[in-house]
């Protein structure tokens, strides 16, 4: 198999406080054309570049790195789109719906042949800007192979790379601009009407928007610096919170039941479906000993239970419906940054902890993990079950990677080392078994998906 590096960039200018820059990757069969990322520069070039290394959080070994990776990419996907955003994202979520775009330029391809998915992003600004929930339109074409066509291909002398002219169908757009108080530490749409999207941010607040009440995009040259209007504010009435939150859920069986935790310890959950006023207060909550909560999650299986992750090492199972709601505690030693309950098994559940190591469990016997894996140098970020082979794991950690693991021996199976700083959220797609979004504090959001050689096993 030999691969085609296709580079595309498509920019929204203007001082949108958006800007995307994208470079796409795609596999080609029977063609021996490679890449080369070879830079040649004056010596003015040359200095500039070295200053900016001195202030770069980047390190010289960390972009060698990256060189080979690049490189290598070839051998490694069959698909990778890489996007370079304005400001880091700690969030990103594929919405459920694929669409299937006709391509309006007379070329006679077939709509089945392209597809769009929309992804739900959140800045982090740390205050240099307003920050803002963003919903972008990644394209792609369904097949590859058949789609690339080598006659379209250009030599760029300079990168010495084929690229792929920049076609308006297979742009990334963004659809939508929701301006948000404070940094976007996590967002999250309810399951049952996606329009609704929960956002928690630094300053301890947890608020809902419905995405149809906010205009979409328009890329002017006037700063849109105005806070959107929430549509609701949700605030335990008893314990007002003033951390930040990172946990929060969506409750994938009951409409309107929303969890969150915050680094105070303090866990609330919320009925939208009691939604009177513009604020709501909590149906219960649940305090943690000042614990800071660093993640929170249903059981996909039941519409009561759900499990949370301390910086204490806990992990705690609770039962809403029961006085002493909390049904299992266990310590598993070191702090435990995620949890994931696996969709295909009511009872299993992965931790990731602060040393990068990811242990599976089976709730009904919570004394020893069931198997243990440790392939990351440094602390565990996010991690999500596959939605349809339940045996694998994905995680992503501060160490820049994103890995995908087999628990049914304990393997790791695909390293994804395309980011150049800690890697913050990653998603599974909706319209790709294999399909991946990342996103990472070096500004960056890939889209990718492993080469066939490694996800073929499992079909």
């Amino acid at each position: 198999m030999t691969t085609l590096p296709a580079t595309m960039s498509s920019t929204q200018g203007g001082s949108s406080d958006i800007e995307i820059t994208e470079e796409i990757h795609v596999t080609k069969s029977h063609q021996q054309n490679g890449s080369n990322d070879i830079d040649g520069r004056g010596d003015d070039a040359a200095t500039e570049q070295q200053q900016e290394e001195d202030t770069s959080p980047i390190d010289e070994n960390t972009e060698n790195k990256y060189r080979v990776w690049k490189k290598n990419t070839p051998l490694l996907y069959d698909y990778l789109s890489t996007n370079t955003l304005l400001w880091p994202s700690l969030s990103v979520q594929f919405f459920p719906d694929i669409t299937h775009v006709n391509e309006a330029n007379g070329s006679g391809k077939d709509e089945e042949d392209i597809v769009s998915q929309r992804v739900l992003l959140g800045t982090f600004t740390l205050g240099q800007a307003i920050d803002h929930i963003s919903i972008l339109q990644i394209p792609s074409f369904k097949n590859l192979n058949k789609n690339i066509k080598i006659s379209k291909l250009d030599f760029n002398p300079e990168k010495e790379e084929l690229e792929l002219s920049t076609s308006s169908v297979l742009k990334t757009k963004v659809l939508q601009k929701i301006n948000h108080l404070g940094d976007v530490n996590r967002a999250r749409y309810m399951p049952q009407k996606p329009n609704i999207i929960a956002s928690a941010n630094n300053l301890g607040d947890l608020v809902i928007y419905e995405r149809t009440r906010h205009k979409s995009f328009r890329n002017t040259m006037l700063d849109d610096t105005e806070m959107s209007e929430v549509q609701m504010k949700l605030s335990n009435k008893h314990i007002q919170s003033t951390a930040d939150i990172f946990a929060i859920d969506w409750n994938q069986n009951e409409e309107g039941l929303l969890l969150s935790g915050d680094m105070n310890g303090i866990i609330n959950l919320y009925d939208l479906t009691k939604y009177e006023a513009q604020t709501l207060h909590e149906s219960k909550y649940w305090e943690n000993n000042a614990i800071g909560i660093n993640d929170i999650e249903w059981l996909p299986t039941h519409d009561s239970l759900f499990a949370a992750a301390d910086d204490a090492g806990n992990i705690k199972v609770y039962d809403i419906r029961a006085g002493n709601a909390i049904v299992y505690n266990k310590n598993i030693g070191n702090n435990v940054n995620s949890i994931a309950l696996n969709p295909g098994y009511s009872t299993g559940l992965a931790s990731g902890d602060n040393l990068g190591v990811i242990k599976t469990w089976d709730l009904r016997n919570f004394d020893t993990p069931i198997g243990e894996i440790d392939s990351h140098a440094d602390s565990i970020t996010q991690l999500k079950w596959h939605p349809k082979f339940h045996n694998v794991i994905g995680s992503s950690s501060t160490d820049h990677l994103v890995k995908l693991h087999n628990a049914a021996n304990n393997s790791t199976i695909f390293s994804h080392l395309g980011h150049m700083l800690g890697v913050n959220d990653f998603d599974w797609s909706f319209a790709d078994d294999w399909m991946v979004a990342s996103v990472a504090d070096d500004n960056s959001l890939h889209v990718w998906k492993p080469t066939h050689t490694v996800t073929s096993q499992f079909e």
